[in-house]
């Protein structure tokens, strides 16, 4: 797996965006990503729609792959770890969190994280939050303003539509920043993009699998 790094500095914190849909925290030494939707796909195949089934599997073990890179202390998921009840996809990440005994994991809530904080204690989260604030960091699950305080967050799964060569549109998945907030880009594979939303001022990094950039 490729990663990529552009570094990123906000309210005191350096972060380095990757090309994997996940950012690193480097005084905290923590992983932030958002919206692994663990459970969509199988909620998709039982209701006749086939899909592949390694979707759920592919995007664990490129977590692994950043939690092992960036030697992570800390993961917090920024929301919408689960979107639909136990399965077999949330097994599988009961196994990744077993493989990682040392570090601590931590979800916001978001609106799919329907079930019980013993639930998710069970299944290796180690602490769970509607909202959380580490020095000037703030974390939430839909993008908002938090009494004046910087966050990040997910949910709109953003992303942006660029004219290419040839007239060739084409969408990339991106994180949006502005002076209040920074709006992460959906960590699993198997979700839509929104190119609608784009918070005003908000500068844009989109990314593929060799690269990220600012788009101009």
């Amino acid at each position: 797996m490729n990663i990529i790094a552009y570094p990123l500095h906000i309210q005191e914190a350096s972060l380095i965006l990757t090309n994997q849909s996940a950012l690193f925290w480097e005084q905290e030494k923590t992983l932030i990503l958002s919206d692994l939707h663990l459970g969509k796909a199988a909620h998709f195949r039982k209701n006749g729609i086939a899909l592949p089934g390694q979707l759920a599997l592919q995007d664990l073990s490129r977590l692994d792959t950043l939690i092992r890179h960036y030697d992570a202390a800390k993961i917090i998921i920024v929301g919408d770890l689960i979107h639909a009840g136990a399965n077999k996809e949330v097994h599988l990440f009961t196994t990744l969190r077993q493989q990682h005994p040392q570090r601590t994991f931590i979800l916001i809530r978001g609106n799919h994280d329907r079930i019980s904080e013993q639930h998710l204690n069970d299944i290796g989260i180690d602490q769970v939050f509607e909202e959380h604030t580490i020095h000037k960091l703030s974390f939430a699950h839909q993008p908002s303003s938090l009494n004046g305080k910087f966050v990040i967050s997910g949910h709109i799964h953003p992303g942006v539509v660029l004219m290419l060569q040839a007239k060739k549109r084409m969408r990339f998945p991106c994180y949006l920043v502005n002076e209040h907030q920074l709006i992460l880009p959906a960590f699993s594979r198997f979700t839509g993009l929104d190119t609608s939303r784009v918070p005003e001022g908000s500068d844009c990094y989109a990314f593929y699998t060799e690269g990220i950039f600012k788009v101009p």
